[in-house]
């Protein structure tokens, strides 16, 4: 099997005896919709010389091309399919390198799930393949950055009682932040807004929705007493800091400065 690096250089290659067509895929950018794709290389013989989400795509006018219709149903038996032919770590390592803001990530996942499904769980001892590396390391710092998120978001309550929180995220985390905050939130209406993405994360109280929002939204306006609390909250903040104990290097570190423009304590000053 070849290596992948350029989804618009490299075919996948499959051992499935079909009537096989090599074609640009187009698919809705959903982890459903990629599923289905994965199904497509199975049951349909197409093998993709790329594979990009239809509001990125660069169209070739060399090569056919063929937009995969998301199925939730065929998405689910190829879920189900990873979980047991392989491993449900390998499923959720999947997952979560999907939401990796790279364009190479969808056909390198297709390979480390075509190998996945040639070896079971032994896919991850084969790291002489380019494709396992890099879906290691996508994996890895989605599940990073998502992680320092959940410490680094900061609330604030809207005129409407609804608690609003702006992030900037490298990668797709929305979905990640929104199972963890709706399990330790989940008496209170709240939105995550990713300004980098220009997507949302809405909690009504019940479940969450995502949302497509506008680059010139205006943010909402907050409540009465915010203003006056997270004044409180900067000079607790700046009262904590001992000058002869920091550390700068350090601090960037652990807090990384892309992190700061939307937390009250470094981007308000009183």
């Amino acid at each position: 099997m070849s290596q992948a690096h350029d989804t618009k250089s490299t075919s996948v290659q499959t051992e499935r005896k079909l009537v096989k067509r090599e074609v640009d895929i187009l698919f809705d950018g959903t982890f459903e919709g990629f599923l289905c794709v994965v199904y497509a290389l199975y049951y349909e013989g197409i093998v993709p010389l790329s594979i990009q989400a239809i509001d990125e795509y660069q169209p070739s006018i060399t090569q056919e091309e063929q937009f995969i219709i998301t199925d939730n149903d065929r998405a689910h038996k190829v879920e189900k399919a990873i979980v047991k032919k392989i491993s449900h770590d390998i499923a959720r390592r999947v997952a979560y390198a999907f939401l990796a803001d790279t364009t190479d990530r969808y056909v390198n996942i297709l390979n480390y799930i075509i190998l996945g499904f040639k070896v079971g769980h032994m896919v991850d001892s084969h790291m002489q393949h380019d494709f396992v590396l890099r879906v290691h390391k996508f994996a890895r710092e989605v599940g990073r950055e998502a992680h320092k998120l959940t410490g680094f978001c900061r609330f604030a309550e809207t005129a409407q009682g609804i608690y609003y929180c702006a992030i900037t995220p490298v990668h797709h985390v929305l979905s990640i932040l929104a199972e963890h905050f709706s399990d330790r939130m989940i008496d209170q209406s709240w939105i995550i807004h990713d300004k980098r993405h220009n997507k949302a994360v809405v909690y009504n109280g019940y479940d969450y929705t995502f949302v497509e929002v506008s680059p010139d939204s205006e943010p909402p306006v907050l409540a009465g007493n915010e203003e006056f609390i997270q004044n409180l909250w900067v000079t607790y903040f700046n009262t904590l800091a001992i000058e002869a104990r920091k550390n700068p290097k350090l601090h960037r570190q652990m807090l990384p400065i892309r992190y700061r423009g939307n937390m009250v304590e470094f981007s308000k000053h009183i």
